[in-house]
């Protein structure tokens, strides 16, 4: 700095560098990048540091920040550098804390200045240097801490305790709001986790509300014909117990009144509190709340609940208070759009799921009952969503005396492709049954009747006829056609698995006057036949060659078993390994001759029995044959065929849905289940005895041993245990 100034009136000129040394006080010069320009005397004496360590350097590689400086993680001195920068104003910090080392390599000292700032401007206006001021009264504030007498100017000493009150007063405020932000953050945290009303209750108790004293909250929503509203105290708040009450659209509550009104009311005293309304008076008498203060919850300009805090003291509110509380309405009403949001969503994918699977599940029939074949189906919804597709399977009897077996897949993923699924199903069969065509035929007839009726429609199947067993030998004759599906698999006697694996045809759909081809294996006692769909064996990231080889896997390892055994197995262990799409699983099981002491089909009993009041009979006379194999008395037997009665009766004329029995039968005991696809849990009915019906829940409370209802990926399991008699 080596500027002279002409004073114009003929005197000598003014050395301004001369004058900025000589001051008393400590002035440093900085460019904008607070690299030291200039030093005077002092400062250098004030900072123990030579000129020649200081010129030239950045100002905070000479005097370094220490932890005990930082305000909030942060350099209070660079803080207001930046701000005279930006605002090119000059700015004063009365009281500071700045750590300074008497030398370059000793430890700090604790050091306080009065400081200021002021920017030398360009001609363009720009900030062109920062002239620094720092006036050190660390001896004035250290003795004043300890309770010292400070000999000073009595007007210097008056300055520097105001300034000294006022920075503590500044930074118990800065701590207090960073108490307040921190408390906000940590319950929007919990909020963003939250899945319910009382979880939101819960995270803003015992965080944003407690930080400014109140120890109850509320949080109003609308139910039933009124407001659902849910407290909780927030003392305790993580074990304390939430209160639910079903309030009138009317309730004087200040929660309730926010939420109706989209007011804030603020109640900071006890006569506050009885002025609002009587109720109030005398829940405080009750509760001991002097204060309340209630805002409404509003997304987008809807209000959609309430938001209240209870202080048991009265609670002048500041516009910190208010700042908070607001912050805090805004946290809950996004968290509690959210929660309603996924609400709404899920019972939207789970209505929109039960209609489809209904549907669908309506168009797969039970196995036909043919001697020497024992069939098996399950049908399992895919896992995504509301996801419900073209996946069916169908067996019938034809007239010739065959017994046609069908699995396919029509293109989509929606209600679309479940109804043309179950069109072409309808086609398969009428075209089937009345003739003795040949499966190629078959599946040729369809394909030009799809494209005759403009189905639109595209899909995969096989289609094998199991011919009755030739005379004397036993076995049978098995003759498919593949267009474009995947592999059925036999598992011959002895466990060899073979892969029917033939040049597939076009998929349906594509061109009818493709020509279709026919092959034939023969089946023998034993032999296990399976056709599937892909979500059997269709996995993320695998090749589906894959997923038939852990089909074929599973058949290959697994002992003999009955035909709803391998169904049961194959659906588990290919399940388990992460299949998303829905699947459809027809087993054959060629019977062979039973050896002595072999177990007999009616051992036990598992089937699914369709959505026709003829299922009752049907499960009756398998329960009762299931017993009765099994050695189960005759009193026990009639009351489990009862109570079995009741329970499919239900499942089909409540549940609306196939019902899937199963009864394992011994000697001394009887165990059934029933399920289906409604997930409304039975209720026990008031009895009467000339009702006809609602009495199956009440005849297994009166009957049986035990009872009970699980829940199912899809509706419920109705299950029931009776000890034999004596």
């Amino acid at each position: 700095m080596g500027d002279v100034r002409d004073r114009g009136d003929g005197a000598r000129p003014v050395d301004m560098a001369a004058v900025f040394r000589a001051l008393p006080t400590a002035y440093t010069l900085l460019d904008p990048a607070f690299t030291v320009v200039d030093v005077n005397a002092e400062f250098l004496r004030l900072t123990g540091r030579e000129r020649h360590e200081v010129l030239g350097r950045d100002g905070f590689e000479v005097y370094p920040t220490f932890p005990a400086t930082l305000v909030d993680g942060r350099n209070p001195l660079r803080e207001l550098f930046d701000r005279v920068l930006g605002s090119g104003q000059p700015e004063s910090v009365p009281l500071l804390r700045y750590d300074v080392a008497p030398t370059a390599q000793g430890r700090p000292l604790e050091r306080w200045w009065s400081l200021a700032c002021s920017p030398l401007l360009d001609d363009a206006g720009a900030v062109e240097f920062l002239l620094f001021h720092a006036e050190d009264v660390s001896a004035y504030v250290l003795d004043h801490e300890r309770g010292l007498p400070h000999e000073t100017d009595p007007a210097l000493g008056a300055r520097l305790l105001a300034r000294l009150e006022a920075g503590r007063v500044a930074q118990a405020a800065r701590a207090e709001a960073a108490r307040r932000l921190s408390a906000l953050a940590e319950t929007a945290l919990r909020l963003a986790s939250a899945r319910t009303v009382d979880d939101v209750v819960r995270a803003v108790a015992g965080h944003a509300l407690a930080s400014i004293g109140a120890d109850a909250a509320r949080i109003a929503v609308p139910g039933g014909t009124g407001w659902r509203v849910v407290s909780l105290g927030v003392d305790g708040a993580a074990g304390g117990d939430l209160q639910r009450h079903d309030l009138p659209p009317d309730s004087p509550l200040p929660v309730c009144v926010s939420a109706r009104t989209g007011e804030r009311v603020l109640l900071p005293d006890a006569a506050a509190v009885d002025a609002h309304h009587p109720l109030l008076a005398s829940l405080r008498a009750a509760n001991g709340r002097r204060a309340w203060a209630a805002l409404p919850l509003t997304v987008e300009g809807r209000v959609i609940g309430g938001l209240s805090a209870g202080w048991s003291r009265d609670h002048a509110f500041t516009a910190e208070d208010l700042e908070l509380l607001d912050g805090c309405a805004a946290q809950c009403a996004q968290a509690l759009e959210r929660i309603v949001g996924e609400r709404s969503a899920a019972e939207e994918v789970r209505v929109v799921r039960r209609l489809s699977e209904t549907l669908q599940r309506s168009l797969l029939t039970r196995p036909p009952v043919r001697e020497g074949l024992r069939l098996a189906m399950r049908y399992q919804p895919a896992t995504r969503g509301a996801e419900v597709g073209g996946d069916w399977f169908d067996a019938f009897a034809t007239r010739s005396g065959g017994t046609v077996l069908v699995v396919g897949d029509v293109v989509g993923h929606d209600q679309v492709a479940a109804a043309a699924m179950g069109q072409v199903r309808n086609m398969v069969r009428g075209i089937a049954f009345d003739g003795d065509d040949r499966p190629a035929t078959l599946l040729t007839r369809l394909d030009q009747a799809m494209a005759g009726l403009e189905l639109g429609a595209l899909a995969t199947a096989v289609l094998a006829v199991v011919d009755p067993p030739l005379p004397g030998i036993g076995a049978r004759r098995l003759r498919w056609t593949n267009a474009g599906h995947l592999p059925p698999l036999l598992r011959h006697t002895g466990g060899r698995v073979e892969v029917l694996d033939t040049c597939d045809d076009l998929m349906l759909g594509v061109d009818a006057t493709s020509p279709r081809h026919e092959h034939v294996v023969a089946l023998e006692p034993g032999d296990v036949l399976v056709l599937y769909t892909d979500g059997l064996v269709e996995r993320r990231g695998l090749d589906i060659d894959d997923g038939v080889a852990g089909v074929r896997a599973t058949l290959q390892a697994r002992d003999v078993l009955t035909a709803q055994g391998w169904a049961d197995s194959l659906l588990t262990t290919m399940r388990a390994s992460g299949g998303e799409d829905d699947t459809a699983l027809l087993v054959v099981h060629v019977e062979a001759a039973a050896p002595v002491g072999a177990s007999s089909p009616d051992a036990a009993v598992d089937v699914v029995l369709p959505a026709d009041p003829r299922s009752v009979r049907d499960a009756r006379r398998l329960t009762n044959r299931c017993c009765n194999h099994n050695g189960v008395d005759d009193d026990t037997t009639e009351t489990v065929v009862l109570l079995t009665s009741e329970l499919v009766t239900n499942a089909i004329v409540h549940g609306r849905s196939d019902a899937r029995l199963k009864v394992v039968a011994g000697p001394r005991s009887v165990h059934v289940e029933v399920a289906d696809d409604n997930d409304r849990v039975p209720v026990l009915q008031t009895h009467d005895d000339e009702a006809l019906s609602g009495r199956g829940i009440s005849l297994l409370e009166v009957a049986a041993t035990r009872w009970g209802v699980e829940e199912a990926p899809i509706g419920k399991v109705v299950w029931f245990t009776l000890d034999a008699s004596g």
